[in-house]
């Protein structure tokens, strides 16, 4: 079930939007917030499966609480993936 965020270009509310098939992302969603139909599907950072190298498959929200960092351009992640090196995340 594809889980979708949206932004208003109406009012500006953010929301999300769970559908339960991919056939019903053709259509728009309502804001929650002024009920408009001018919404549009904003780029959300997807769920990750990682092994906890048991060969377990773990959703990422269950490792342990990183820093979160908001989202940003290519050359900003490559720094923030630097900076999680150096400071021994990914050992």
């Amino acid at each position: 079930m594809p889980l979708y965020e949206f932004r208003c270009e109406t009012c500006g509310a953010r929301f999300d939007k769970l559908f339960r098939s991919s056939a019903e992302t053709a259509g728009t969603p309502e804001c929650p917030a002024c009920h408009g139909r001018n919404v549009r599907r904003l780029i959300s950072a997807p769920a990750v499966l990682t092994s906890d190298g048991a060969g377990k498959s773990t959703a990422a929200d269950e490792e342990p609480k990183r820093p979160t960092m908001e989202l940003f351009g290519r050359k900003e992640l490559n720094e923030a993936l630097r900076a999680r090196e150096k400071a021994g995340y990914d050992e």
